[in-house]
């Protein structure tokens, strides 16, 4: 039985892992399966459910049951919030531990 050249190459093209690199004159960046490492000694790393603290964020994130909206942390309980940054009001309803978090945006 003879296979298309087509039939091939998908399932070889299954088997590979995308990366992607970029180089420029002292910096380069690489994302993909492997660690991350720049030529000035700086490194990147692709972690999964962590954000940078430095990282500007606007917006509701949720990772593994922990709640942040513009980047600040929101205790586990509680069901307001206005944000410093935008002045946008959320309502907040927490399940049970384990079982997420609602978050609404209120309008005026």
């Amino acid at each position: 039985m003879r296979f298309p050249a087509a039939v091939f190459l998908f399932g070889f093209s299954q088997l590979t892992a995308a990366q992607v690199s970029i180089d420029l004159p002292g910096v380069s960046v690489k994302t993909g399966p492997g660690s991350s490492v720049s030529k000035s000694g700086n490194t990147v790393a692709n972690e999964k459910g962590v954000i940078s603290p430095d990282a500007d964020v606007e917006g509701v994130v949720i990772i593994n049951d922990a709640l942040s909206i513009d980047g600040v942390p929101i205790a586990r309980g509680v069901t307001e919030y206005v944000s410093k940054k935008t002045r946008k009001v959320y309502s907040i309803r927490w399940g049970k531990k384990g079982e997420g978090v609602t978050v609404t945006e209120k309008t005026r």
